[in-house]
């Protein structure tokens, strides 16, 4: 039963609500690591972010980010792995026949191409050997997850907004559109505001503060 518009999988793919499902936990983290890496001059949300709730919050959103991109490029075969792009784009073609196999194969190459990339490649690994698996490796009892580097960062949001048009592609297909952006801002202004309060508490108590 599709989780959005109350009708069974012979009449719509039920797909689309793991897809949507996916890319909305992918932009929710993403968003929030745009957040936590934006250039700051103001001493006080520097310092705001240096606690260490912020290191527990990174790793939260490196594994969710992690599992979700991981989840949308997987092959798709079989019952499993039903939040694939791949097997959304079959369904879709189940669904519409020839009129969109044109398309399909389209959407197919953007998929690949996706998958073949080094960014992937490098969250798989992180995904195999340190979130969802152990595998014995060098860096097997490392406590840390490394953050993004501003280029992987980029590379993140460029690949965040190929997957949605890949998604918005298959949706139309059945005049639905699912909005899924990166216009959240709760947590910088939750930055702002502590960052403010903080220099407040400085100036007024000078010799009695620690943001940890």
């Amino acid at each position: 039963m599709s989780q959005y518009e109350g009708l069974s999988d012979d009449e719509f793919p039920d797909n689309f609500g793991y897809t949507h499902r996916s890319l909305f936990f992918l932009s929710m983290t993403l968003g929030e690591m745009v957040t936590l890496n934006k250039a700051r001059r103001k001493r006080e949300e520097l310092d705001i972010l240096e606690n260490y709730i912020f290191h527990k919050f990174h790793t939260t959103l490196m594994y969710t980010f992690t599992m979700e991109y991981c989840k949308l490029l997987e092959s798709g075969k079989g019952s499993s792995n039903y939040a694939a792009l791949h097997k959304l784009n079959r369904k879709v073609l189940h669904f519409k026949g020839t009129v969109y196999q044109k398309t399909f194969e389209h959407v197919e190459g953007r998929i690949d191409q996706l998958i073949g990339s080094d960014f992937h490649k490098y969250l798989r690994i992180l995904r195999d050997k340190t979130l969802a698996h152990s595998d014995k490796s060098e860096k097997g009892s490392n406590f840390n997850v490394s953050s993004f580097s501003d280029k992987q960062l980029k590379t993140a949001l460029a690949h965040f907004s190929e997957m949605n048009s890949i998604h918005s592609v298959c949706a139309q297909q059945f005049q639905m559109e699912y909005i899924i952006s990166l216009d959240d801002i709760s947590s910088e202004l939750f930055i702002e505001r502590a960052g403010k309060y903080l220099k407040s508490y400085k100036e007024n108590v000078k010799d009695d503060w620690d943001v940890d």
